[in-house]
This record gives structure tokens, C-alpha cells and sequence, in this order.
């Protein structure tokens, strides 16, 4: 249908008293159906969204006024539009904000009900309210959020005297909203909005109204300036002089570009639809023209287009509303502060002396950060410095870079000894990072493609130097008290930071990115004069910085070889102070829910462990026989002191002799699993659940007779109670008895299992072990599954053979609820024992390495062998 739905059918049914109120509702149903069917057809051919929710705004006018006089008689109310539709701005499926204004409204209820209902019957989602103008400034006073609605407002129809009467309410400066309180009340609901999205754009799924940059940042604008200076329009700070043309025309792009992206949610889910999540995000791509290229695939350059504007948002709504913050709070303190030549402290704000301050000199574009620094009471740049850093960007080329001054200025930043993390993403945010770096210029708003990370390059960049930030900050020793004193040792911490800087720079290129930003960052260091030892440091960094975190989450630590082999790629303590903290900092940037007590206790033992090797004349054991056997003195000399002669655990101890059991474990862990098990029946079944907080787990201990291909099955269970298994270990024991111990978080909080669900999944392992088959898992629809379904993982299989009696499997593929099962079920069939796991989830790619061998426990060497296990998981695993 191409032609406008016109309301005189609908009209008609309202007028004649012969047709019924169901068929009129069925009338006026259809008539909207197909006006949102014809505004799609609009849409589909290229049509200014602009232009539609404006006409969908007068088009619903139309119907509520002829309505309106059906069902409620003249006068005894008046009907107004508030919200985004009294703006007149109406998307397909947004809700009818109504406010209906009636001086008695017990007397008028039955009426004024009818009219609501007769909206809902249509299918209208309608928020409205009944009050009289008196109720409405009581209302408003106690809630900005409805003073906003009412700022809004607009008459549709009924007595417009009371429309005026409403109108006065913003007249009343000592009864109502002044300019000053207003402002305030909306900077921090704005403020307090940006931190529900950790106060970044870049979010992985994006609100596109609530989020910061989205619709609402530009509403809140409109909003400040509507109560400022009564303006019906962003355009009119133009006509004030308070915001540039250009500015303006930046503005009112992204705006238009984020309400194109909304109609488009809306349809393409044909209802209320404002998350833009990862199916609709490919979809959207495409249907706005995008298409993979060598450099990107189509959702990334639609969504690196999304971030572009959003930020654009960021920056604008800053500058005016620390221009309006001067504006309206600037005679109550204006005394001025001067610095030098180029900057002067106003009020709280610093500010430049006069306009043509960075075109004179240059090189106050970097000195404006580091006063920054060091005037902590300063709270920011004024609007004006903020638009001429902008307006001077130009200034930042190869003469400005070469410049010796320039480059000190630069590098002093980083060393300064407080507000580097404000002043790096203050340079960032205003343009003066990119400038500078032209390699950072590159990853600016370079967006990734997967769950892991949730952030576009540059900011996950930011966030790193953020949170490296924070070690060395006293008040936030809490957050990593490990991190804070390592901190504390280094003796250049800027090294630390622009490792942070540079760890992603050659994202997105054609190679190895850990490679490629090494060579950037030892270029950086040689043309900033540092030391060739400082420059190889911060080069090192960024080559290893993927490392730390691939051995302490993919290889056994309780290794004595492993801790040996990382030690010699760390070389001395101090490179291993720099990429513990740079890995730690840069693993919790990639999201919010990356980071658990679980990778923690990882990293940690890898350090310590790691520190010991590095230490001069420590006795750390060099192979596993070694380390057993100290593990088991010591061990026995704990128990002895439980009271616990050696004599009553032999027997245990010798059946377990043959396996890793001894040198997996700490001393600790051996003597409270033994004094566990020592005295146990070997006919029966043993299944133990607890927290293991040094291990930042719930830790599974199962104790039985021997069995092969327990893990299928423990798998299986674990999987249909929504957790994750992080590592397990299964011992054979010589007296025909299995060891397994198994460790595992909470799905959803990625934390310790609670307490009060221990004994259902006790009763349900002991219920699977007596099972002989493991059944299919049914995919749960979660979240995960959700997001993880819109990505292409392709199964990637591997062995490699660790010693005569040790397989190492490697598998990466799509993470799913179930696959654990799966992988052990292809095991299981293809009589295969596992010794150990170690689960490693990466967003919605599972990185898992397993140790295996054959029931002789003998490592797979045989091709065909090895051929027919890789042919049997990837069957398992892709169907």
C-alpha cells in the first residue's frame, strides 16, 4: 500500500450511533495497521524519518481529537500532549504520553474512562494522568522528570484556557522550576543515566535513547534550553549566538541519524524496540547500504558510523551545558585566577585569555592538560577553551609533533604524579589524542565484532590507562590489593601507561597486532628521547602483553616447567611487575563482566609462582617427581598436626602415587582432601560441594570407584544447572577408585554457587553417576545464547603430544550451554580418558585445553587415531 490512510471510514464509525463499539474498534485497528504499514513503505523507499515520526505525530492528532469529542463533552477537560509526543515526534510503536487537565475530576471520571479505554481497546500504549492544573505544579515540584513532560506540553483540543493556565506554571520562578534548579536537577539525571552505561558510548548492545550520546543527551539539550531561554528548538542557541552553525549541524545529524537507527529497530521488530542488539545491529548494516570490505565487514563500519555520531553527542552536550553552567551560575562567582599568558582560572573552570591564544602558540594545546593536572580543584576547561581546542586541531601536524617542546610536554603528561587518566581521556575525547598519534587516530572507533569486547578499540585503550590509573591510588587499594603494591614498586609508572596506550594500537591491520604496535611503540620511545632500556620496555609490553593471560588461563600452573618456561620469556622481576599489571588492567577493560574472583586467583598464582623462579637463590622444583614430593612432606606435617598419624592416610596416598594428584595441590589442599577421604567406604559413591574462596570457585569433589568417562557426565549436570566449569581434574587411582575434583562458577552472577543449591546438585551428580548414557541437553534460551547465536565461530581442533603419557587437546569454537557434555560425550565414544581441563571463555568464543591419553594412559600419537577424534568432535560439537 502506497497511499496515506485517510480517517474518514474511522469518522464514520464514530458518528453512527447504529454500529457497534467492537466493530469501530476493528475499524480504527485497521485504519492504524495500515498507517504503520504505509510510514514502513515510506521508510523502506528512502523517506526522512524526520519527516515520518512528524506526520505519524499529526496523523495520531487526528484520531485523538475525533475520539476526544465522541466520548467526553465540550469543555470539561482539555487534552495534552506531553513527553516526545508533545515535541510531536511519534515513532511506530512509542508510547501516547496524554495529560488530560479537568478542574473536577471525581464528577467527569466515567467519561474521561471511556475515552482511555476506547484508546487502549485500539491498541494504543498510552501513559496519561488526570489532574487539575493545581495538581500538576505539586507534581512537577516533587519530580523533574514530570516538569520535563510538562515543559513539553502542547494543547490538542478541549478548553485551552486551562492549556494556558498550565503554561504559567514555568512563570512562576519561586513556585516552580527556576532556570539554575532546573538545570542542576537535569545534569544529574543525566549524569546518573551515563553511569547505569559505565559512562561510555561504547556499549556492546547500545540503548539508542538512554545510553550516553544517545537521543536523550540531545533531548536533555532541548530540554535546558526550552526552560533558558523559552526556545521551541536547538536552532534557536544558533540564532542566540550560544551554539555555532556548525555545531549545530553536527548535532542535528547525529540526531536525525539516531532516530533513523530507532524507526529502523521498531521496524524490524514491529514493536517498541530501542536496544540495538547484535542480530539487529547485521541487519540494520545492510538494510542502510553497508557491505563487507577487505578492512571491515558491514556491521562493523555501520556500527563504527553509530559510534562517530554518538560521540559527536558527547562533545556537543558537554560544550553546552558548561556553557549554559556559565551562564546561569557564573555571577555568583566570577572572580578570575590568572596562570600565564594563555590560561586564567574562572571561577572553578580554567579558561583561555584570549581567542587567538592557541594559534599564537601551539603548543598551549598540550600545556592546557597538564595545568589540569596539577590544579586538581580545577574542575575542567570552559566551554570557550573546550570549542577552541576544537576549532585548532589543525594546528596538531608533522612541525607540531617534531617540535622538541612539544614532545616533552607530551611525555610530561604521563609522568605527572595525579589526573593522568582525566587528562588522557580528556585529549581523546576533544580530538587532540588522535591528532597527535596518528596510529591512534587508526583504532579510533575501530569497533570489534564479538561479545569479549565491549568496547571499541580506543576506548577499551582509555579504560586501560584508567584502571592502571588506579593502582597507584591509595583509596582504591581494595580493588586489587596485589596490583597496589606491585604498583607501588615500579619506579616509572608512565612506562606502564603508555604501554597501556600503545598495547592495541595496530588493531584492525593487516598482522599481528601485539607485533606490529610493538614496532609503533619503540618508534614512539626513540622519537621522545626516552632510554633504549625504557624504549625496549614499553616495546616488550606491548609484544607479550597477550601472554600473562594465555598461560595463567590455558596451561597448568601447578606445572613446575610451565612457571619455568613463562619465567624465561619475563626474564627479571621488574618486566613481570609492568605485564602483570598491564594484564590485569587490560582484561577487566574489555567488559563489565569479565572479571571474577576465579581469573584473579589465576593471575595471582602465576606471579607468585613466576616471582619465586625469578628470585635469587630460591628452591623451586624443576619437574613434577620433585614437587610431589615436597607437596607430601609438607602435607604430612600439617596432618600431624591435626592429629592425623600418616599411617591412617598411607593407603590413600599410595593409590594415588601414580597420578598428579601430589603435584597439582598445594600442601594445604592435600592435607584437607586427604583428612576428606582418608576413612571413606571404597564401595560407595562420595560427592562434596564447598566454596573454595582461594580459588574464587565452588569446588566439586567426587570420590568413587574407579570409572572412565566421568566427565561426560558431570558435565552434562553441571550444564543443566546453569554453571560453568573452570578447570577440572580427574586422578585413577591404583585401588581402583576415580579422584575427580571439579571447579565451577554460577552461570549468571559468574560467582560462587549459593549455599542453598548444594544439596540439588549433589543429589543430581549422584543421581547421573548411576546413569550409563548422557542425554542431549536442551539449549536454554539465555542471554548468551542470545547474543552468541549472531556470530560465526568457526570449530578449530588441535593436538600436540606433551610426554609419552599426555595428549594436549586444544579446542576453540562458539561457547554454548552443553558443549562441555558434548566434547565429553566424542571422548567418551572414542574411549579417550581425560586428566584435565582448563575452560578459558573469550565473549562468545571457548578457548578449552584438555589433557588426555588412551585407557592405557598412554599419549595418542597414531595419525589415524588422532584424525578419527577430530572428526568425531567437530560431529559433536557442530551438530
Amino acid at each position: 500500500m502506497n497511499e496515506r490512510p485517510s480517517l474518514p471510514n474511522f469518522i464514520h464509525s464514530l458518528e453512527n450511533p447504529n454500529i457497534p463499539t467492537l466493530e469501530q474498534i476493528k475499524i480504527g485497528r485497521s485504519v492504524l495497521s495500515e498507517f504503520t504499514n504505509y510510514q514502513f513503505k515510506q521508510f523502506e523507499t528512502g523517506a526522512a524519518v524526520a519527516e515520518l515520526i512528524k506526520e505519524r505525530s499529526i496523523f495520531i492528532d487526528q484520531f485523538l481529537k475525533r475520539i476526544w469529542k465522541t466520548y467526553v463533552s465540550d469543555n470539561i477537560a482539555t487534552l495534552v500532549a506531553v513527553g516526545g509526543y508533545g515535541r510531536g515526534e511519534l515513532h511506530p510503536y512509542s508510547d501516547i504520553d496524554l495529560l488530560i487537565l479537568c478542574d473536577d475530576i471525581e464528577k467527569n471520571q466515567e467519561e474521561l474512562s471511556k475515552f482511555i479505554t476506547f484508546l487502549w481497546d485500539l491498541g494504543f500504549d498510552v501513559g496519561h494522568a488526570v489532574r487539575t492544573v493545581a495538581d500538576c505544579q505539586l507534581a512537577g515540584m516533587e519530580d523533574v522528570a514530570t516538569a520535563t513532560n510538562l515543559l513539553e506540553a502542547r494543547w490538542l483540543t478541549g478548553d485551552y484556557t486551562r492549556f494556558e493556565e498550565l503554561q504559567q506554571l514555568w512563570n512562576k520562578h519561586t513556585q516552580f522550576w527556576d532556570r539554575k534548579d532546573f538545570f542542576i536537577a537535569k545534569y544529574e539525571e543525566q549524569t546518573a543515566r551515563h553511569k547505569r552505561f559505565n559512562d561510555t558510548v561504547y556499549q556492546l548492545e547500545p540503548n539508542i535513547k538512554e545510553s550516553p550520546g544517545g537521543l536523550r543527551d540531545v533531548q536533555t539539550i532541548y530540554w535546558v534550553a526550552k526552560r533558558h531561554f523559552n526556545a521551541n528548538s536547538i536552532n534557536e542557541l544558533v540564532q542566540r549566538n550560544f551554539l555555532t552553525t556548525e555545531e549545530f549541524l553536527e548535532i542535528e545529524a547525529a540526531y536525525k541519524y539516531l532516530n533513523r537507527i530507532r524507526f529502523a529497530l521498531q521496524h524490524q521488530k514491529k514493536r517498541r524496540e530501542d536496544r540495538l542488539q547484535f542480530d539487529l545491529q547485521q541487519s540494520i548494516a545492510e538494510s542502510f547500504g553497508y557491505s563487507d570490505n577487505k578492512e571491515k565487514i558491514a556491521v562493523e563500519q555501520f556500527m563504527s558510523s553509530y559510534y562517530r555520531n554518538v560521540q559527536n553527542v558527547v562533545k556537543l552536550n558537554e560544550i553546552l551545558l558548561q556553557h549554559f553552567r556559565e551562564v546561569l551560575f557564573d555571577n555568583e562567582n566570577t572572580q578570575e585566577k590568572p596562570i600565564n599568558n594563555h590560561f586564567k582560572i574562572v571561577g572553578e573552570y580554567l579558561d583561555i585569555t584570549h581567542p587567538r591564544v592557541f594559534f599564537k602558540n601551539p603548543t598551549a594545546l598540550l600545556e592546557s592538560f597538564i595545568i589540569l593536572e596539577t590544579l586538581p580543584e580545577v574542575k575542567g576547561l570552559r566551554s570557550n577553551a573546550i570549542r577552541s581546542i576544537r576549532d585548532h586541531l589543525y594546528l596538531i601536524n608533522d612541525s607540531f609533533r617534531n617540535d622538541p617542546i612539544n614532545k616533552a610536554l607530551f611525555m610530561e603528561i604521563f609522568r605527572q604524579p595525579k589526573g593522568v587518566n582525566a587528562a588522557v581521556k580528556r585529549m581523546h575525547s576533544y580530538g587532540v589524542l588522535s591528532e597527535y598519534l596518528p596510529v591512534f587516530k587508526k583504532i579510533t572507533g575501530l569497533m570489534q565484532f564479538n561479545i569479549f569486547h565491549a568496547y571499541t578499540v580506543d576506548d577499551h585503550t582509555i579504560l586501560v590507562i584508567r584502571n592502571l590509573r588506579r593502582f597507584f591510588v591509595d583509596n582504591f587499594t581494595y580493588e586489587f590489593p596485589t596490583a597496589h603494591q606491585v604498583a607501588k614498586k615500579l619506579c616509572k609508572p608512565e612506562l606502564l601507561f603508555l604501554a597501556g596506550l600503545f598495547h592495541d594500537i595496530a588493531k584492525g591491520r593487516n598482522g599481528a597486532h601485539e607485533i606490529l604496535g610493538a614496532e609503533d611503540a619503540l618508534e614512539f620511545a626513540q622519537q621522545h628521547n626516552l632510554s633504549t632500556k625504557d624504549g625496549k620496555l614499553i616495546s616488550w609490553l606491548v609484544r607479550r602483553h597477550l601472554d600473562f593471560s594465555s598461560v595463567a588461563q590455558k596451561k597448568d600452573l601447578s606445572d613446575p616447567e610451565v612457571i619455568q618456561k613463562f619465567a624465561k620469556i619475563v626474564g627479571d622481576q621488574e618486566h613481570l611487575d609492568y605485564l602483570y599489571l598491564l594484564t590485569v588492567a587490560d582484561v577487566c577493560s574489555t567488559s563489565a563482566d569479565v572479571w571474577n574472583d576465579w581469573k584473579n586467583s589465576l593471575f595471582l598464582a602465576l606471579y607468585n609462582e613466576t616471582s619465586k623462579v625469578l628470585s635469587a637463590g630460591a628452591k623451586t622444583p624443576r619437574d613434577r617427581e620433585i614437587k610431589a614430593l615436597q607437596t607430601q612432606e609438607k602435607s604430612r606435617e600439617l596432618l600431624s598436626k591435626r592429629g592425623i598419624d600418616s599411617s591412617q592416610f598411607n593407603e590413600l596416598w599410595k593409590s594415588l602415587s601414580d597420578s598428579d594428584f601430589f603435584s597439582k595441590q598445594t600442601p594445604s589442599d592435600v592435607a584437607r582432601i586427604t583428612k576428606l577421604l582418608y576413612q571413606r567406604d571404597k564401595t560407595q559413591n562420595h560427592v562434596f560441594l564447598q566454596e573454595q574462596t582461594q580459588r574464587g570457585a565452588s569446588e566439586l569433589i567426587i570420590y568413587m570407584p574407579d570409572r572412565d568417562y566421568l566427565f561426560a557426565h558431570i558435565a552434562h549436570t553441571l550444564d543443566t544447572l546453569s554453571t560453568d566449569i573452570m578447570e577440572a581434574q580427574i586422578f585413577s587411582c591404583t585401588d581402583n577408585m576415580t579422584l575427580v575434583m571439579m571447579y565451577f562458577l554460577n552461570r549468571d552472577t559468574q560467582d560462587y554457587l549459593d549455599e542453598s543449591r548444594h544439596f540439588e546438585v549433589i543429589d543430581k551428580i549422584q543421581y547421573q553417576l548411576t546413569q550409563t548414557d548422557v542425554q542431549p541437553i536442551e539449549m536454554a534460551h539465555t542471554i548468551k545464547n542470545r547474543r552468541t547465536r549472531h556470530f560465526d565461530t568457526p570449530t578449530e581442533v588441535g593436538f600436540k603430544q606433551i610426554n609419552d603419557y599426555l595428549t594436549e587437546l586444544s579446542i576453540n569454537t562458539k561457547d554454548a550451554p552443553g558443549l562441555l557434555a558434548r566434547i565429553g560425550c566424542a571422548l567418551k565414544e572414542n574411549n579417550i580418558r581425560l586428566h584435565d581441563a582448563k575452560i578459558h571463555t573469550v565473549g562468545e568464543k571457548a578457548e578449552d585445553v584438555f589433557l588426555i591419553s588412551d585407557i592405557q594412559n598412554n599419549a595418542i600419537k597414531s595419525k589415524e587415531r588422532l584424525s578419527q577424534l577430530s572428526e568425531a568432535l567437530y560431529e559433536m560439537i557442530e551438530n
